[in-house]
């Protein structure tokens, strides 16, 4: 999948904001993250996708 540069650039920004909160937070309990699929979302809450 293409994205445009406006995209791109709101991704970006996210990550940034993400990295900021992070480093306030304790990090053991909440994480901030940019995912880019349904797949990665599943793997960062710690949640395998299983085959039918």
């Amino acid at each position: 999948m293409q994205l445009k540069a406006i995209e791109e650039t709101k991704i970006e920004c996210a990550r940034k904001f993400f990295e900021e909160i992070n480093r306030r937070i304790d990090r053991k309990h909440v994480k901030y993250d940019v995912v880019t699929s349904f797949g990665k979302l599943m793997e960062v809450v710690g949640m395998r996708r299983q085959s039918l």
